[in-house]
């Protein structure tokens, strides 16, 4: 992400971001209201208040990079507790893996709810590469995976 300094004006008050060598090195925010005096917070601090008191789904794309998303892939292993088809009650472990952004990645290991598997190199998936994918779709990949999903009943997978 870029170090360069960042202010927003708004008409009652005004934010900057790497404003001094000191607020980059501890990262720092400065909020000048227009009326009153300006005050400093910690841009951990401010995200630790920003995740206790906003929906997560609303606030997780902006702990990653916006011009690329660097991925690596995860192991998790899921508990469930069967209710048809087979014994109820009885619990069976599916292991999972999938690609993750490598933020989210380190932190759930930490919290051992997944596993990095290191021997897969990480990915960056940038616009470019995306639209680039994009354009190489078939319309055979695309029934594919609608049939895929359709096997599956619990699953809803409508293209929009």
């Amino acid at each position: 992400m870029s170090k360069q300094a960042a202010e927003l004006k708004r008409e009652n008050y005004t934010i900057q971001i790497n404003y001094s060598d000191e607020a980059k090195k501890a990262k720092l925010m400065k909020f000048t209201p227009k009326k009153g005096k300006p005050f400093v917070i910690s841009a951990d601090e401010m995200i630790s208040f920003l995740v206790n008191g906003v929906n997560l789904n609303t606030l997780a794309p902006v702990f990653v990079e916006s011009d690329r998303v660097n991925v690596v892939e995860v192991g998790r292993q899921l508990k469930c507790v069967l209710d048809k088809d087979m014994k109820k009650g009885q619990i069976i472990n599916i292991n999972y893996t999938h690609p993750y952004p490598v933020e989210f990645a380190i932190i759930e290991e930490g919290y051992k709810l997944a596993k990095i598997n290191k021997d897969v190199p990480a990915l960056s998936l940038t616009s470019k590469y995306l639209e680039e994918v994009k354009k190489k779709i078939t319309p055979m990949m695309e029934e594919y995976i609608d049939k895929f999903y359709k096997s599956f009943k619990q699953v809803n997978a409508t293209k929009k």
